[in-house]
């Protein structure tokens, strides 16, 4: 497969003046449609609202936080959406929107902040490959609407990500295994990079293991600390996101189409969707099969590992949603030493559909005209603990 005849007017890190102008038009498009986006009410999901105004009560009793249910608060906006699943996020996760929906924030700032986190990671892997590869992450439509118009927060993940298999790469192992270990306390896929981690600690030929062992360590249980109290107070915490895979949903199935129960996953997914999600999905699996071939299996799985495993998982998975995927460029930058392979696998993450461009596809899931509103008057600044009065659902 020639891989160099795809990317090798991608893959060049300097840019020609014209390249350049084209490029500096782009980045500037794509920064001011995610700022609008930005100023712009959820219309998909409820799932920012939700975490503003559950976490909103974490500082009244920290202790008892991850026992809430969202029917203990039936006066309050958000505790409509999911009524009997408690709060199942991370502490990292759990802190991050505490502070925001303590200081009663509205959502803008807080879809600003993780557009902050998409740009931040489209610059360091920019840095680490070509500035095209930064631009297609940041760019890619899938991260702009569920970044920057919904709120989802893989972008805080997927930095972490990104800063782990960067300060690996220039064996910086204290900040290694204290980014990891951030990363595991926003949200658990980012346990799918532990392999690329383990090639660099151990099999790069000019390391010390042992030096990078007790680095990793060090930074990964000291950063740990901090969060310890979480895990006493709920001993299954990490486990908590289970219980979602009772649910049936998944736009990423495998396409097993003759088996009975297989188009359940696919439920409100148009067909035009499905065939699309399973081409953009199983290309890149399928190029990922076959780097591991070429060359040394022993350098090139531990590299390929994470993103191979999140394919499997993701399309293998009971219940997924369509924002997981914006995990993509930090488990793909473990291939960082092979930049064409990389900037192929990210022109196929960009090509993975956010809402919006599903939309076209046939697909429309869009929450309730009322609650639409209200998302929209809680752009710059809300209570989210405010009593509702008894007929809010009908007011609305």
């Amino acid at each position: 497969m020639n891989i160099s005849a795809l990317s090798t007017l991608l893959v060049r890190r300097k840019l020609s003046g014209t390249a350049r102008a084209w490029f500096v038009m782009a980045f500037l498009l794509t920064l001011v449609i995610r700022l609008y986006y930005c100023a712009q009410a959820p219309d998909d999901t409820s799932d920012l609202y939700r975490h503003l105004g559950f976490t909103s009560h974490f500082f009244e009793n920290p202790a008892v936080f991850y026992k809430l249910l969202p029917s203990q608060f039936p006066h309050e906006f958000w505790s409509q959406f999911w009524t009997e699943i408690g709060y199942i996020y991370p502490p990292l996760a759990l802190l991050f929107f505490a502070v925001f929906g303590t200081l009663g924030a509205g959502l803008f700032w807080v879809k600003l902040t993780l557009t902050l986190f998409d740009l931040g990671s489209a610059f360091l892997i920019a840095r680490a490959t070509s500035w095209w590869a930064g631009l297609l992450v940041f760019s890619a439509p899938v991260t702009i609407w569920y970044t920057s118009h919904e709120g989802q927060y893989e972008s805080f993940v997927t930095f972490l990500v990104v800063l782990a298999v960067l300060s690996a790469r220039s064996g910086r192992w204290l900040w290694t295994g204290a980014a990891f270990m951030l990363a595991l306390q926003t949200k658990q896929l980012a346990l799918l990079v532990a392999p690329y981690l383990l090639y660099e600690i151990f099999l790069r030929r000019h390391l010390e293991p042992r030096k990078a062992v007790v680095g990793f360590l060090i930074g990964f249980f000291a950063t740990f600390l901090p969060f310890a109290p979480f895990y006493w107070c709920r001993h299954d915490l990490w486990l908590l996101p289970l219980q979602n895979q009772e649910n049936l949903l998944n736009p990423f199935y495998w396409p097993l189409f003759w088996r009975k129960g297989v188009m359940e996953h696919f439920e409100d997914v148009s067909l035009i969707r499905i065939v699309w999600n399973e081409v953009v999905t199983t290309i890149p699996l399928a190029l990922l099969l076959v780097f591991t071939t070429r060359g040394s299996w022993q350098k090139r799985i531990p590299q390929a590992l994470p993103s191979i495993m999140f394919w499997i998982m993701i399309k293998s998975m009971a219940w997924v949603m369509n924002w997981y995927v914006i995990l993509i460029p930090g488990l793909t930058l473990s291939l960082w030493r092979h930049r064409r392979w990389l900037i192929v696998l990210l022109v196929f993450y960009w090509l993975q559909c956010g809402q919006q461009v599903s939309s076209y596809l046939g697909d429309d899931d869009y929450e309730e005209g009322g609650t639409i509103t209200r998302f929209q008057k809680s752009l710059w600044h809300c209570n989210y603990r405010a009593v509702e009065p008894p007929d809010w659902t009908k007011t609305e």
